[in-house]
Order: C-alpha cells, then sequence, then structure tokens
C-alpha cells in the first residue's frame, strides 16, 4: 500500500516566510532594473524606423503625384519657412500659382529639416537633398536623396545638421 509524505503538524508553516517574498521580489526588481533599458531602447529604435518609414511614404506619395499631374513639387522645410515669414515684414511667403510647395506631416514631437529644398520634377525626377529627423531637440537621423528616384538613405552620422537648415 503506497505511503502518503507526512503532513507537517505545524499550521504556521502552511505559508511562505516573509523574507522568502522579499528575496523573490529583489529578484524581480533586479531583472527588471536589467531589461528596461535595452527594451526603451529597442522602442526608441522602432519608432525611429516608423518615422523615417511614414517620411520616405510622403515624399513617395509627393512624387507619384508630380508624376501622375505633370506638375512639379517643391518639398520644403516647414522651420526654414516660418523662420523666413517672420523675418520679414510679415507678408506671406510667395508660392506657385498650383500650390506646389509642400510639407510632410510626421507625428508629434518629431519634425524634420530639409536643405535645399527636395524639388520633384514633372516626370517625378527628384533633386539632391539632405533631411535630419528630429525627436525633440535631439537629430535622430541624418537622410539623403540617393539618385533622382526621391529615396533616402540613412546617413552613418546622424550628427550632421544640412546646410541653410534653421536651427531652434
Amino acid at each position: 500500500m503506497p505511503t502518503s509524505p507526512p503532513i507537517s503538524a505545524d499550521p504556521a508553516r502552511a505559508g511562505f516566510s516573509l523574507i522568502e517574498i522579499l528575496v523573490v521580489l529583489a529578484i524581480f526588481a533586479l531583472s527588471a532594473a536589467i531589461i528596461m533599458p535595452s527594451t526603451a531602447r529597442m522602442l526608441d529604435q522602432a519608432t525611429s524606423h516608423a518615422v523615417f518609414f511614414e517620411f520616405q511614404k510622403q515624399v513617395s506619395d509627393y512624387r507619384r503625384e508630380a508624376n501622375r499631374t505633370g506638375m512639379a513639387v517643391r518639398l520644403t522645410d516647414p522651420e526654414a519657412a516660418r523662420l523666413e515669414h517672420a523675418q520679414g515684414n510679415g507678408e506671406a511667403r510667395e508660392q506657385d500659382d498650383d500650390g506646389s510647395e509642400r510639407t510632410v506631416k510626421l507625428r508629434s514631437p518629431w519634425r524634420y529639416t530639409l536643405a535645399p529644398a527636395l524639388d520633384i520634377a514633372a516626370g517625378g525626377v527628384c533633386s539632391a537633398s539632405t533631411a535630419n529627423l528630429i525627436n525633440g531637440d535631439r537629430v535622430v537621423m541624418t537622410l539623403r536623396t540617393s539618385g533622382g528616384d526621391c529615396r533616402f538613405s540613412r546617413l552613418q552620422s546622424a550628427a550632421e545638421r544640412p546646410l541653410g537648415s534653421s536651427s531652434r
């Protein structure tokens, strides 16, 4: 006949001690302290890549629009446009009759600088330009157009600012 393990006669010993619970909590806290910085860094990288792809998609949309309509489109730096407007005598900045000057809208708090302005010809060919994607006051990515197809590629150094860009 199988025998069962002996049952403790002391009912006070049925649970965990305070020391055992504190040791487990300390292990959880150390694990969280080790994992959290790398998780936050991964989330920041994922967000910056998502913003880059949003930026690239909107530029591609403007390129398709220029190709479809046969009208040139100019992508400008919104901050430089605001500064030119503020430094001028209060007059609105002149635009082409067809309203071909455009800007890209990024999620908050992201913004971009672009120098020189990206000109997209009626056939969809783009001029050379450099852009910075900025989160708050930190330049996260520096991009440069490669070829005439309006594709931006990431440069190794993210600290480079495009010439003629405005600063905050």
